[in-house]
């Protein structure tokens, strides 16, 4: 079977190409998914809440040990759900909208 030669030009082409609205939702929904998926990711966003916590009494809320911590906030932070202001952490507007998603 022959495929088409595809030149460099196509090739740059293709690979700079920004996903379509509707695959940035799809990618967006299935951050969502994979942020409420995880047990201490959940605890997380609901003991942070609407008022934020700080570091030591969140991480004692949670139980968890510190590298378990560090990278289930590094994935609330880069999702954009969680941000760090003045030694707390707070639930952006996107972490917000995942709140009445945890059950109680």
């Amino acid at each position: 079977m022959n495929m088409p030669e595809i030149s460099d030009e196509e090739l740059e082409a293709m690979l700079e190409r920004r996903p379509s609205v509707r695959e940035a939702k799809v990618a967006d929904h299935e951050l969502m998914v994979k942020a409420l998926e995880h047990p201490v990711r959940r605890r997380m966003i609901k003991a942070i809440g609407v008022f934020g916590k700080k570091k030591a009494e969140l991480q004692k809320e949670v139980g968890v040990d510190d590298a378990t911590f560090n990278f289930q906030t590094d994935f609330l932070i880069k999702g954009n759900y969680v941000k760090v202001e003045n030694d707390a952490y707070r639930l952006t507007d996107r972490g917000l909208a995942l709140l009445p998603n945890i059950p109680k």
